[in-house]
């Protein structure tokens, strides 16, 4: 189990330990690690800078702006004992889409690959893991790279405040000046990356900014139907049909949303 820098900033590991114990397992080896982002790509061998470089980068700035610690913990089903432990932690401590506190293998092919760069320290954490599953994970979809078109690291420095708990909403796009009582909607979607969502609402909202369309789809992931686009009847028809080219299935139409004061 890896404590992520915020576990530790927090002052997390009692909690966590307490549930590693609750859950029949015992911690056998602990180091503090400082990772850099060639081990940010390597753990999270799904993303890659070129598809997911508004993920990477956000990843960036959240493991690699502190100490960590890993965890090697043993016991009875110690592989599915130890992920119940970080959904019970994440869902006790976590505050948001990059502050979740801890990290745990889904597969164990993940965990073989994971443990054996963390781990290996010492005598006791020397043994190697082993696992006949694949060792990388599936890519996740891509977006376009964005570095082509802003400074991501610089985007990313900026809003990283308003992505700690429930991320900011900066409210719908106005796509023209037409009027009607309908908006169009975005939900959560665990079939769809930060970078591919964010790509597609780049082109199906003319005009978005990187940080509008980076909070829109960050605050979609955290709520039942985020309203991103308001308009005429034509120009949300094209919102929705721009969303459903580049994949984006959960979305809709529904009431416009009560105007803002200011």
């Amino acid at each position: 189990m890896l404590l992520k820098p915020d576990c530790l900033r927090l002052g997390l590991t009692g909690p966590v330990e307490s549930a590693v114990a609750a859950a029949g397992l015992r911690i056998d080896c602990r180091h503090a690690v400082e990772l850099f982002p060639a081990d940010v790509r390597h753990l999270w061998s799904e993303y890659d800078d070129r598809g997911h470089p508004l993920a990477t980068s956000f990843l960036d700035r959240y493991l690699t702006g502190g100490p960590s610690e890993v965890l090697l913990v043993s016991g009875p089903d110690a592989f599915e004992a130890a992920r119940r432990v970080k959904r019970q932690i994440r869902s006790e401590h976590a505050a948001g889409p990059f502050a979740n506190v801890v990290h745990g293998a889904e597969r164990r092919g993940e965990l073989a690959r994971q443990a054996n760069h963390l781990l290996g320290r010492c005598d006791h954490c020397a043994e190697p893991f082993v696992s006949d599953e694949p060792a990388l994970n599936p890519a996740r979809p891509p977006g376009i790279d964005f570095r082509e078109h802003f400074d991501v690291a610089a985007l990313v420095d900026e809003v990283w405040p308003l992505t700690q708990g429930v991320p900011a909403d900066p409210g719908p796009v106005r796509l023209d000046d037409d009027a009607t009582d309908t908006a169009v909607y975005l939900g959560p979607d665990r079939a769809h990356t930060l970078d591919s969502t964010v790509t597609a609402l780049w082109f199906a909202l003319p005009g978005v900014t990187p940080r509008q369309a980076v909070l829109l789809a960050m605050h979609a992931g955290f709520s039942g139907g985020t309203p991103i686009a308001v308009g005429g009847r034509r120009a949300l028809r094209r919102c929705l049909r721009t969303l459903h080219e580049h994949g984006i299935r959960n979305c809709g139409k529904g009431p416009c949303p009560p105007v803002r004061p200011g």
